[in-house]
Parts: structure tokens; C-alpha cells; sequence
């Protein structure tokens, strides 16, 4: 049966590279010049738009729906919906309910469950974007964390962080929070209060330097 399929998208212009080792379901839509990478899974009601590429290793399952002129690698996707010329992947997670703007970058090692993300907007590494609202030409820092599950209560909270505002690396959101058009997180903090519009919010302790610390330390170990 796949054998069938996946030749019948071959003969309207559909490029699969690697047809042994693809599979397309029954119930998937695929719009013209499309390229289908080795190791890639399609299955349910997925809907790709024009001039995709898809690939390799790629699993998407359920309501998807693609737009045009996307690139997707080494990732998993599934109910969700995204829209036209953004980068997704490597080794990205867009779980249920997820919605993907325009010329959006989800990168390496990014998680995103229940959320949606505004056009232009960059979550390069390692981030974790769960119930949350992000608007258009923000930046995530990589390592950044919407925490929005609290597990005394069970109760999840919603992140939302508008237009341009940027999270600086292995910084934390303790949902419900809000950063206001323009604000910016620094490095390293754990953000629980709202951040104005334009604000730098910033919770790491100051830093400390001790001169010649080490050449003491080493001196003291003899």
C-alpha cells in the first residue's frame, strides 16, 4: 500500500528521494515541489503546501498542517500547525496544539507544547516553550525555560512575551509572567514578576572576583 502512495506523489512532481525508506499515510495531502527526504514518517491528516523540504528523519503524525517554503529536519511534530518559510530542526519537538508563525527559527534540542509563536521570531538551542505566547521578532536565549507546570497543584500557567522583547541564556519564566513589548531578560535569571515594556529584569546575584585566587588555592594544597 505505501509502495502505491508514495508513487502515486512521485507521478504528480513529488521528489521522494528514498522511497524504501519513507512512508506517507493514506490520508496525507502533498502540494507541488515538495522534497522528501530519507527516514521520514507522514501519517494522518497532514496537509504540506508548496516547495517544503522535509528531511531526513522526520516524523510527523496527525492534524499537521504546512504551509510553503519550509525546512524541516531531524524532528517530530505532531497536531500542529505551521506556516511559511521557517527553519525547524534539528532534533526539534512541536508537540499538540503548537502554532508556528512565518520565518520563525525553532532550532536544536527546542520543545514546544501548546504555544504560539509570532513571525521572525528566533528559539535557536536547548529551550523548553510550554503554554506560552510569544510574539513576533523575539528572541530566546538558549536554555530558556517557560516553567508552567506546578506540581502541588497540578496547574498550568501561561508564559506571554510580546513583540521584540529577548531572553538572555538559562533563563527561567515562572508562569503566569509577562514580558511587555521590548523587555529583556539577562543571562542566568529566574524571572517571577511581570518586566515592563523596554525593562531589563535581571535576578542573578552580583559578581564577585577574588584576585589571585587559584595561584593561593595551589599554593596552599603543597
Amino acid at each position: 500500500m505505501n509502495e502505491k502512495v508514495i508513487k502515486k506523489f512521485r507521478d504528480k512532481g513529488i521528489t521522494v528521494l528514498d522511497p524504501r525508506n519513507t512512508y506517507i499515510g493514506t490520508e496525507v495531502k502533498i502540494a507541488k515541489g515538495n522534497i522528501i527526504y530519507p527516514n521520514t514518517f507522514l501519517k494522518g491528516k497532514v496537509r504540506l503546501g508548496i516547495g517544503n523540504s522535509l528531511g531526513p528523519n522526520l516524523y510527523i503524525e496527525g492534524n499537521v498542517t504546512i504551509g510553503s517554503g519550509n525546512t524541516i529536519t531531524y524532528s517530530h511534530i505532531t497536531d500542529s500547525k505551521i506556516g511559511n518559510n521557517n527553519q525547524i530542526g534539528p532534533y526539534t519537538r512541536i508537540r499538540d496544539n503548537s502554532r508556528i508563525s512565518n520565518y520563525v527559527k525553532v532550532g536544536n534540542f527546542v520543545e514546544v507544547k501548546n504555544s504560539s509563536i509570532g513571525d521572525k521570531t528566533q528559539i535557536a538551542h536547548l529551550s523548553y516553550i510550554g503554554d506560552s505566547k510569544i510574539g513576533k521578532s523575539v528572541n530566546i536565549g538558549a536554555g530558556t525555560i517557560t516553567a508552567n507546570y506546578n506540581s502541588l497543584t497540578g496547574k498550568k500557567s501561561k508564559t506571554i512575551i510580546k513583540d521584540k522583547a529577548s531572553t538572555g541564556s538559562n533563563s527561567v519564566l515562572v508562569a503566569p509572567v509577562t514580558l511587555e513589548e521590548g523587555a529583556m531578560v539577562a543571562a542566568g535569571s529566574v524571572i517571577t514578576k511581570n518586566v515592563p515594556k523596554n525593562a531589563l529584569a535581571i535576578t542573578r546575584p552580583k559578581q564577585e572576583n577574588k584576585p589571585n585566587w587559584t595561584n593561593k588555592k595551589s599554593k596552599s594544597s603543597k
